[in-house]
């Protein structure tokens, strides 16, 4: 089913898109006073090394043409702590502003999202993982997706943390495993993924520690790469400490991952005349538990996983800022970018 409406969808958007529908479309909704945020991740290579989701990866083109269409419909580009400021000091006042904003701090960001953006003279807000940066960690994610892309089939693999078997017989079946592994991520503490990921290496040979140990450089950007663009203007903003699912773990571990963050992101931002802190939720997960926590411990404002389009008119709340993917449905096109932007609220 999915596959049959995904085929429609292909050939279904490119006409429309033809005939200039779906920018009449686009311009009749973005003629309001709108704070419009992109969520990226990954730019250019594959984000969990086996590309299974829609909003993991962008091709670099892509990411070109939606720059460029943004700016033919007149959106001034920002990062999101200077858009907060020029709308906190111009409430009044009509803005057509758009922020880039790239979760995770992955590698191709900085060898390929970085070229464009100042072929264009913009900047974007990062959310690395503080402790990922400090330690040299590679993300969760890419870590499992490494892992299970070089066991060898076929094999059972049994995970003790959950007492399950996975039966491993052909690449769909690594996928299936990976799909249910990244899906239950949001769930553990870092101690518990921990435990997950060395469960995982058991199964493999030897070889995948120093592999594995040599992944970061190849994965992540590193603590210079991150100084250089906050010189050239982006903002560095929150993600957690350990990237875990702020709403699955105890009030007192709950602090941590936010007072951590907010260390992290002061020591890039210090020098920074941008005085609003943000942040953006792991796994787009947050309670009035986690808002609370940001707020008292010095965030002013965070980004969602909602897809929503910000009204200024109308106000939005600074802990619950929407933002939109780059390209829905598995259909990395402009023009699945420009019909999302024409049917969401």
């Amino acid at each position: 089913m999915l596959r049959s409406i995904m085929l429609r969808l292909s050939k279904l958007l490119p006409a429309l898109d033809k005939i200039k529908l779906l920018d009449l479309l686009v311009g009749l909704k973005v003629r309001d006073s709108i704070l419009l945020i992109i969520m990226y991740h990954e730019v250019g290579r594959d984000i969990y090394q086996r590309d299974i989701y829609q909003y993991g990866s962008i091709p670099g083109q892509l990411f070109e043409d939606e720059i460029r269409y943004l700016i033919k419909l007149r959106f001034k580009i920002l990062p999101l702590c200077e858009a907060l400021e020029v709308i906190e000091n111009a409430p009044d006042r009509s803005h057509r502003i758009a922020v880039l904003t790239f979760d995770d701090a992955y590698r191709g960001i900085y060898e390929n999202a970085l070229p464009i953006m100042l072929k264009y003279g913009i900047r974007g807000s990062i959310y690395p993982v503080a402790g990922f940066v400090k330690n040299r960690v590679t993300m969760w994610a890419s870590q499992i997706g490494f892992i299970i892309r070089n066991i060898k089939v076929p094999t059972t693999i049994k995970l003790d943390i959950f007492n399950k078997m996975f039966t491993i017989n052909s690449e769909n079946d690594k996928i299936t495993m990976l799909e249910y592994l990244v899906d239950i991520l949001p769930k553990l503490d870092v101690n518990e993924i921990s435990t997950l990921i060395n469960e995982l290496v058991e199964n493999t040979d030897g070889s995948i520690n120093h592999a594995l140990q040599g992944l970061y450089d190849g994965v992540m950007m590193n603590e210079e790469q991150l100084r250089e663009l906050v010189e050239l203007g982006f903002e560095i903003g929150g993600h957690g400490y350990w990237h875990v699912g702020l709403t699955s773990i105890s009030h007192e571990r709950l602090y941590q991952e936010v007072e951590g963050s907010l260390a992290f992101v002061n020591e890039f931002m210090g020098k920074s005349a941008c005085e609003f802190r943000t942040f953006a939720y792991p796994y787009g997960l947050y309670n009035n538990e986690v808002i609370n926590v940001l707020n008292k411990v010095g965030f002013h404002a965070a980004v969602t996983a909602k897809p929503t389009i910000n009204r200024i008119t109308t106000g939005f709340n600074l802990y619950e800022i929407g933002r939109v993917l780059p390209y829905r449905v598995n259909l990395p096109t402009l023009a699945s970018f420009k019909a999302q932007l024409a049917i969401i609220k």
